[in-house]
């Protein structure tokens, strides 16, 4: 399927974990005891949604960007915090929303990630998601972004990150990386922080506060662009190829009246 006709018909396919599980519910042992029912429940920090985009979309993708973005060379670095200059192809292009490609590419990725703010299993939130600023991150041997988070022009924004190319010595790498011994398994993922972690902290009963994702052709994941994330560096031949966006999150009326602020009250009237 390629770009233009995900953009026209879009299927998402979902699927969420559950954050609940029902214990069994306690027997009383006499006329004294009483029935207990107890809940385990994760409180999660974010919802997160991953897509493996098909492959005839990221490859149209790839073409607009080797035809028409490089040769453009208009540099979004000066508004970034990635460190990526250890080769001379090592670049951030801004990708234009306004041609046809770059239309159809923010059709496609508003209906994303409007479905993660509106699903139930989202942020059951009646809202709508409105791609403003994309960009492309060309990255080589060395190459790396430091921890950082997204801006975004109203009080509530979103983030996209999507994998375009991948290099073999990063698709090489385990799908479940070791954080200890000096792996280097997590070369090349982009690591997602909510907290400082270490071994210690679980012990202490601290869930994980971070996680890495390991790129993959035609991947991308969508969260709130408050989520502070990094890029390793990566050590080996071949160009990793992100694309990355924001959005603005345009609320109802109904929606913005739950929170009862001045500050959203005034992204009403704008």
């Amino acid at each position: 399927m390629s770009l233009k006709d995900l953009s026209s018909s879009l299927g998402i396919k979902k699927s969420f974990d559950k954050n609940e599980r029902e214990l069994p519910q306690g027997k009383p042992k006499s006329d004294n005891s009483f029935d207990t029912h107890a809940k385990i429940k994760t409180i999660p920090s974010y919802k997160l949604m991953a897509v493996q985009m098909p492959d005839a979309f990221t490859d149209d993708i790839n073409r607009h960007i080797d035809e028409v973005i490089i040769p453009s060379k208009v540099s979004h670095a000066s508004q970034l915090v990635g460190q990526i200059n250890r080769n001379e192809k090592s670049s951030q292009w801004t990708f234009p929303l306004d041609d046809e490609i770059g239309k159809d590419f923010k059709l496609v990725i508003d209906r994303l990630a409007t479905s993660l703010l509106r699903d139930p299993t989202g942020y059951n939130r009646d809202s709508k998601a409105d791609a403003f600023e994309t960009w492309t991150v060309h990255s080589y041997e060395g190459d790396y972004n430091p921890l950082h988070a997204h801006g975004c022009q109203t009080t509530a924004g979103l983030s996209m990150i999507m994998y375009l190319k991948v290099p073999k010595c990063i698709e090489e790498k385990p799908s479940f990386p070791s954080l200890h011994n000096a792996s280097g398994d997590i070369d090349g993922h982009t690591g997602l922080i909510t907290s400082t972690n270490t071994i210690q902290d679980v012990y202490r009963l601290k869930l994980d506060a971070q996680e890495y994702i390991k790129p993959k052709k035609g991947f991308m994941i969508i969260f709130p662009n408050w989520l502070q994330h990094c890029v390793m560096p990566f050590f080996g031949e071949g160009e990793r190829r992100t694309m990355s966006a924001n959005f603005n999150i345009k609320d109802s009326k109904e929606t913005i009246a739950q929170f009862k602020s001045p500050t959203l009250n005034k992204e009403i009237k704008s």
